[in-house]
């Protein structure tokens, strides 16, 4: 339906064999992303103190770069491949989950249920996943939706520029 190109391949089908890629992508470095920015975000939110500092000067590192020269950088250095991109756009995307993590942590971790936790000797790892996620999830489901269309839009990125998915597959890049 859509012709063919230069080479004589089908648009239409390697379109939606690219469609199928970059969902693939978007899927797995969201996740990536997703564990380390909300497990670094609990931990900061509840751990107040030089933990919080810590963790939230390398967040306000890492937020400093642009994403897509970050994203770039970190695929040349481990080499141009599909893997290598997905793991790039989670590493770079983890700090904006971490940050919107925190904030609600700061909040949650003062509410009254949590402190019945720590009387009855709860460990902090069981109050942060067990009472503290459950209830900061709203932001966590928003920021996911949408890092999802970004990551595909970074791949599409790192696609055009040669270090993302090799020329010979299908990309929407």
């Amino acid at each position: 339906l859509l012709g063919t190109d230069e080479f004589g391949r089908d648009i239409l089908s390697r379109l939606i064999h690219g469609s199928r890629v970059s969902l693939q992508v978007g899927v797995i470095s969201v996740g990536i992303a997703l564990a380390l920015g909300v497990t670094f975000g609990l931990v900061s939110g509840y751990l107040v103190g030089w933990v919080d500092a810590a963790v939230q000067r390398v967040v306000d590192v890492l937020l400093a770069f642009p994403s897509v020269i970050l994203i770039v950088a970190i695929s040349g250095v481990l080499g141009p491949s599909l893997p290598t991109a997905m793991l790039a756009i989670g590493l770079v995307y983890a700090p904006n989950f971490a940050r919107v993590v925190r904030g609600p942590t700061l909040v949650v971790s003062q509410e009254q249920y949590v402190e019945a936790a720590r009387a009855v000797g709860a460990s902090a790892g069981r109050i942060m996943f067990g009472h503290v996620l459950p209830n900061v999830a709203a932001p966590i489901i928003v920021q996911t939706t949408l890092a999802f269309s970004t990551a595909i839009l970074a791949e599409a990125t790192l696609s055009f520029l040669g270090v993302g998915v090799p020329i010979t597959e299908p990309s929407l890049g």
